[in-house]
C-alpha cells in the first residue's frame, strides 16, 4: 500500500473517536447515569481490584494521569455515591478507594457495553480473522506501551 501512514492513521483517529462517542452515547442513553466517560474509566478502573480496592496512585499510574486529578475526580465520584475511600487496614497513612453498591451497578452495566461491542463485532470476522485482528491489535498495543513508557 503506497499511502500506508497516512491511511493508518486516519483510520487510528476515527477508530478512536467513534469508540469514544459511541461509549458517551451508551452512557447518555441511561437516564440514570450521570457520569462522563473519564468517570466511568476512573469507576471502572477502581472495579477491577473490588476486594482491595486501589490507591489514588494506583489509580493515576492505570489511568496516566496526575495524582491530584485522581484526588478531584475521586472526590466527585465520592459525592455522586459511586465511591466510597477508607483507611487502609495495613497503613493508616494510605486510603484505598472502593465502589459503593451504586458504583458496582454502573461497573457491571459498562462492562456489560464493552462485552456486547465486542460480541457484535465478532460476528463480522471469521476465525482467521479474529485470530489475525487479535495479533495486530495486540502489536499495536505493544508499540503505544512502549512509546508511553519512553515518554514518561
Amino acid at each position: 500500500m503506497q499511502d500506508f501512514p497516512h491511511v493508518l492513521n486516519s483510520m487510528l483517529v476515527e477508530v478512536y473517536n467513534n469508540i469514544l462517542r459511541v461509549e458517551e452515547g451508551y452512557l447518555k442513553h441511561n437516564d440514570k447515569i450521570n457520569l462522563s466517560i473519564n468517570e466511568m474509566h476512573l469507576i471502572e478502573c477502581v472495579g477491577m481490584d473490588k476486594e482491595n480496592g486501589k490507591s489514588v496512585s494506583e489509580i493515576a499510574e492505570y489511568l496516566r494521569i496526575a495524582k491530584p486529578s485522581v484526588t478531584v475526580a475521586v472526590n466527585k465520584l465520592e459525592n455522586k455515591g459511586y465511591l466510597e475511600k477508607r483507611g487502609c487496614s495495613k497503613d493508616g497513612r494510605v486510603v484505598r478507594v472502593y465502589l459503593t453498591r451504586e458504583g458496582r451497578k454502573v461497573d457491571i452495566y459498562h462492562r456489560q457495553y464493552h462485552m456486547n461491542m465486542v460480541r457484535e463485532i465478532e460476528k463480522e470476522f471469521g476465525e482467521n480473522e479474529q485470530e489475525y485482528l487479535l495479533r495486530a491489535i495486540g502489536k499495536l498495543n505493544d508499540f503505544f506501551n512502549k512509546t508511553s513508557e519512553v515518554i514518561k
